[in-house]
């Protein structure tokens, strides 16, 4: 006789290829039909890139609000944010308007792409009367330290003709000088999701780091990352802040320098941000949960780095239940995670990463099935 097991979901997504919500949708099919009579909890994750937004609306916590808005090349395109009226909280996911996904391979050009559209997904949300934000950072195309996004919102940033810069990150080196910011904006809570750590500059840096998927080479490198570093020094004879060094400050090509610089926002790890609002601690103690199953698209060692499945799997080993990781690529020794129970790789045969990319839904059914009819 098949057991009933109260079951957690606390997945990030399959980037590229299923989204969280979609891994709990998959899930949750798969553990009713193999024991019915379980209940089971969907709490779709994000560490403030990809699914951010979701997470909230998904479980209730806000409502979805949509807008046109550039994206990193200033095309239109839909973009939307996670709303809470009774708080006057808006959380934004920047890559909805400035990330990766929008562009065309060929199209990364970081000399070229601009955060302005984040800036005007911004500026909707202060149009609803947004007390917070809370911006979620991760999946850029973009290396303009933030800037673009802060022009949009109406702050004045000048070359030396007292002219305003330019979109892109090629128009950094450009800035002499900030104009007044609008006092709006600095009655605002800026808050960052974000789970890097690295700086502005240099060899960690956001250029050096996370430039190279954006389209950073060895011909432009050095103009982004001088213009980065003229950015950090303006930011420091405006406000007499220091970003470069700030631990995350090279999030989302230096966004975050450039946020911190201007509006005092703060850095917090986008999973922290959610395990306070989700109250993932709550639900394990009030539902006698059994099992957790989280995952992501690859898990390795450096998933012990503050990586969202390790944070999920050290929760359940301080309430003492088991966590399943699920992921496509395994790149360690279950030895290497012992947080975790048992750890699984979709991959059941070798196949291009574009087959595996294509039959991301069906692979994971095949591996839940797998794994609940054998602790059934």
């Amino acid at each position: 006789m098949n057991k009933a097991f109260n079951v957690l979901l606390a997945p990030d997504s399959f980037k590229g290829s299923l989204s969280a919500i979609q891994f709990c949708e998959i899930a949750t099919q798969v553990i009713q039909s193999i024991h019915p009579d379980s209940q089971v909890i969907s709490r779709p994750m994000s560490d403030g890139g990809e699914g951010f937004v979701d997470s909230f609306v998904f479980a209730g916590l806000a409502e979805k609000q949509t807008l046109w808005a550039s994206n990193a090349l200033g095309r239109k395109t839909k973009a939307q944010f996670a709303w809470q009226p009774e708080t006057q909280t808006a959380m934004i996911e920047m890559a909805q308007a400035s990330g990766l996904p929008g562009i065309r391979h060929e199209e990364r050009n970081p000399l070229q792409t601009h955060t302005y559209g984040t800036g005007q997904m911004i500026q909707a949300a202060i149009a609803l009367g947004a007390k917070k934000i809370i911006l979620g950072l991760g999946g850029s195309a973009t290396n303009d330290g933030g800037a673009g996004a802060l022009q949009a919102l109406g702050i004045p940033l000048l070359d030396d003709k007292g002219k305003e810069i330019n979109l892109g990150g090629q128009a950094l080196r450009q800035i002499k000088q900030i104009g007044d910011i609008p006092a709006e904006l600095l009655d605002i809570e800026w808050e960052l999701a974000c789970d890097v750590t690295n700086p502005l500059l240099g060899d960690e840096g956001a250029t050096a780091i996370f430039g190279p998927q954006k389209g950073v080479t060895e011909h432009n490198f050095e103009a982004l990352e001088s213009g980065l570093a003229n950015w950090a020094q303006v930011i420091e004879e405006h406000t007499g802040r220091q970003v470069a060094e700030i631990p995350g400050a090279g999030a989302a090509g230096g966004m975050a320098a450039g946020f911190i610089g201007l509006l005092e926002a703060k850095v917090t790890p986008g999973f922290d941000i959610l395990n306070q609002n989700l109250k993932i601690e709550s639900l394990l103690q009030e539902h006698s949960i059994d099992w957790i199953v989280t995952g992501e698209g690859r898990i390795d060692t450096q998933t012990r780095f503050g990586k969202l499945p390790m944070r999920i799997a050290e929760l359940g080993l301080k309430h003492q239940v088991p966590t399943i990781g699920i992921c496509g690529s395994l790149q360690c020794a279950p030895q290497d995670l012992p947080e975790f129970k048992a750890l699984f790789s979709i991959i059941n045969s070798p196949m291009h990463e574009i087959d595996a990319f294509q039959k991301t839904p069906e692979l994971l059914h095949d591996t839940l099935s797998s794994v609940f009819n054998l602790i059934g």
